[in-house]
């Protein structure tokens, strides 16, 4: 990523709670990237499996963490996947995908901004 590319995500929210103090924002960051990287393997297990319930409370489970770091490109991924019923399969996956792709992004870039923290 150069520096003209816009990053998947914006701390704003996060550096205001932490006012100014880099090492409280680098233990969120720490604790953003466990827990995403856990309900991550959750949502994709659960995809693989079909079982949309438990896909649609890990992507309940990690919506405040992705409203908090700015992570507005997922917005109707998330809504989608917590409100599954009665959606078809090959999109709820689709959905998964673009969950998946945008996290690794993010998951970089945070790799590469705070690289004590990852």
């Amino acid at each position: 990523m150069n520096n003209s590319e816009a990053k998947p995500y914006d701390l704003t929210e996060i550096k205001a709670m932490c006012d100014d103090n880099t090492a409280f924002l680098e233990k969120l960051v720490a604790v953003f990237v466990g827990t995403i990287n856990t309900e991550l393997v959750v949502v994709k297990e659960g995809a693989a499996a079909g079982n949309w319930e438990v896909v649609g409370k890990a992507a309940h489970k990690i919506k405040p963490s992705l409203i908090h770091f700015g992570i507005t490109s997922l917005k109707d991924v998330i809504l989608g996947l917590e409100h599954h019923q009665n959606s078809d399969p090959v999109h709820l996956k689709s959905l998964v995908a673009r969950l998946e792709e945008v996290m690794n992004d993010v998951l970089v870039n945070l790799k590469v901004e705070f690289p004590g923290a990852v």
